[in-house]
């Protein structure tokens, strides 16, 4: 059986192939148009899993969309009629959008990929994420917790999920309706405080270690919580459904004070003191961004343990938006509500198509489920020889025309290549690059289902170097100094530096922000945030060999086994695909080097 995931219209649309069981591919649409959080329908990633999967379209059993857009109509059109006539220019809106990106999404399927459509059918939204996190993960039975903005009218829910003669189990137990969001509470805060919706939550959650969550009063009257572990969104803080930019009411900000401009800079910074004393309103975003960060824990475990108490398991499995929250899922395993806690590599709308791949594949009789999955399922690096002709035919004198402004012109004698086909070659010029303290594009094999670099698409720096750390978010990134960065780090590294009850898979991906150990406020200087905690990537070595043998080859370098591992790309651009993304950024930026594959390309100064 061969089923093709399909989500978009709203944010990160991606697709993702299932064939007999296994996920043979998954990717988001961004890493082919290059348009970050790109939503629209996604046709090249479509084709990437064709190609992948080596079939033709006419082949695939199902194409399974990821919501019932019907059910989503009825909500954009119930709320907006709900606040008629004030809302005719609202609904006239949601009705377009809703009826031009979702109820024509099965005709458009058909037509793009030659299928009848009748072989397009609709998974619904937190079905697909709870499917994506279950039967993804090792385990026979679970508690499935939901928590996004919102997917038809769920904003939350609760599934008992197991295994019963082959076939998957997924009973739902309990649903948050919209507008009651955990999601949308987050997010209009992250609006509020002048970061991009969808993006720039991780913005909120960083910023947040700099203050203290000294509105949580206000916040609970907005965000309730209940002694049964219900959340419920309070009337008149939040304007979901009206005209404006920012999603809040006059009466949210005579409460907590006019919102920040988005061009505002913040004074903070994760390695050292802040570059001015912060002002009364820099503070006051702090400490606001403290706040909605600890409300939304507190909602997510006491949801959790809603979930124990009408599960009776033992084990969690987690998806949605808000499961993208490493802080909150750190404080979820600490507090045992649940032996172990399993959240998969995507588990925000990205990970929507595989879930609903695994979900209809699973329904309509497929092969068993995986059971397992690692997070390379993307498109490769590319062929070599191509780049090397690339290579061949550029003028590296005319490379300034693509840099940012600022950087030094390179002569033609300043940027050398050479292929590289022993790995043990590949592992030693990287760590020799990272010891004179250069930083160091990692492009190799398939990329990471994700929006986390998990050692395919990577900038690479050494994790005890402050300095290297601030070019890398100045001259490379372009990112905000109070936002930290993460280490890859294999296990024997991992104990010595972390403060860990074991290695769960949950810490593999980064999905938690974990203390780290005196020993490792040195090792790992330059990936920590202000609060003593990293988001670790612990890496296995069958899981990814070569990168696995970069960081042993670390370890016998400067005598940790890690590195500085972050997201290869610019700020306000996706994580590069393939060698030819990785060019341009090196191109671009004040990147030192770049392995693509075995091309070896090295910047000289």
């Amino acid at each position: 059986m061969k089923v093709l995931g399909v989500s978009a219209n709203y944010h990160d649309a991606s697709a993702a192939l299932v064939v007999d069981g296994q996920v043979v591919f998954s990717a988001a649409e961004e890493r082919f148009s290059r348009v970050k959080h790109d939503p629209t329908l996604p046709l090249a990633a479509v084709r990437a899993c064709l190609a992948q999967g080596g079939i033709a379209a006419d082949e695939l059993s199902f194409v399974a969309y990821h919501e019932d857009p019907p059910t989503k109509l009825s909500r954009a059109l119930a709320t907006s009629l709900a606040r008629w006539p004030l809302s005719f220019g609202t609904f006239w809106r949601s009705a377009k959008e809703a009826i031009t990106s979702g109820l024509w999404v099965k005709a458009d399927l058909a037509q793009a990929l030659g299928v009848p459509p009748s072989k397009v059918v609709y998974a619904p939204h937190h079905a697909s994420h709870a499917a994506h996190a279950f039967l993804t993960s090792p385990f026979d039975d679970a508690a499935v917790m939901t928590i996004d903005a919102v997917g038809e009218w769920t904003c939350s829910a609760i599934f008992d999920a197991s295994h019963v003669d082959g076939r998957a189990r997924l009973a739902p137990v309990d649903v948050s309706p919209f507008p009651h969001s955990v999601g949308l509470f987050y997010s209009a805060f992250t609006s509020y405080l002048g970061f991009a919706v969808n993006d720039g939550e991780c913005s909120t959650m960083a910023l947040a270690a700099f203050g203290e969550p000294r509105f949580v009063g206000t916040l609970r009257e907005i965000l309730a919580i209940d002694a049964d572990g219900r959340h419920t969104l309070a009337d008149g803080w939040f304007d979901f459904r009206g005209d404006k930019d920012l999603p809040v009411t006059d009466r949210l900000i005579e409460a907590l004070g006019p919102p920040r401009h988005f061009r505002a800079a913040l004074p903070w910074r994760c390695d050292g003191p802040p570059a001015q004393p912060p002002s009364d309103d820099d503070q006051r975003f702090a400490d606001l961004a403290a706040s909605v960060q600890r409300v939304c824990e507190d909602a997510v475990l006491a949801y959790a343990r809603r979930a124990r108490q009408l599960t009776g398991r033992s084990r969690l499995c987690y998806a949605g938006g808000v499961a993208l929250n490493c802080v909150a899922n750190q404080r979820l395993l600490d507090a045992g509500v649940f032996d172990t806690v399993y959240v998969p590599p995507d588990p925000g709308d990205g990970g929507g198509a595989m879930g609903a791949a695994l979900l209809v594949h699973d329904r309509a009789g497929g092969s068993p489920p995986p059971r397992r999955i690692h997070p390379f399922l993307g498109a490769g690096q590319g062929d070599a020889d191509e780049l090397q002709v690339l290579l061949d035919h550029l003028e590296p004198e005319r490379w300034h025309r693509f840099s940012r402004h600022g950087l030094a012109r390179l002569e033609p004698d300043q940027v050398t290549f050479e292929l590289l086909d022993d790995p043990a070659e590949r592992v030693a010029v990287v760590i020799a690059a990272l010891d004179q303290d250069h930083v160091v594009g990692w492009c190799q094999g398939r990329f990471e289902n994700g929006p986390r670099a998990l050692g395919a698409r990577s900038l690479l720096a050494r994790p005890d170097r402050l300095a290297v750390a601030e070019r890398l978010s100045t001259r490379i990134k372009r990112r905000a100094a109070f936002r930290p960065y993460a280490p890859s780090l294999t296990e024997a590294e991992a104990r010595r530096c972390l403060v860990l009850d074991g290695v769960p898979d949950t810490a593999r991906w980064m999905q938690l922000a974990v203390p780290v150990t005196d020993e490792g406020r040195t090792r790992l200087s330059a990936t920590l945030h202000v609060d003593g905690t990293t988001r670790p990537q612990i890496v296995r070595p069958d899981e990814a060999p070569l990168f696995h043998s970069l960081l042993v080859a670390a370890g016998l370098a400067w005598g940790t086994e890690a590195v500085l591992n972050t997201s290869f790309n610019e700020s306000g651009s996706p994580m590069v695909g393939g060698g030819v993304d990785a060019l341009l950024a090196f191109a671009r930026t004040d990147l030192d080097a770049v392995l693509i594959g075995p091309l070896w390309v090295r910047k000289q100064r």
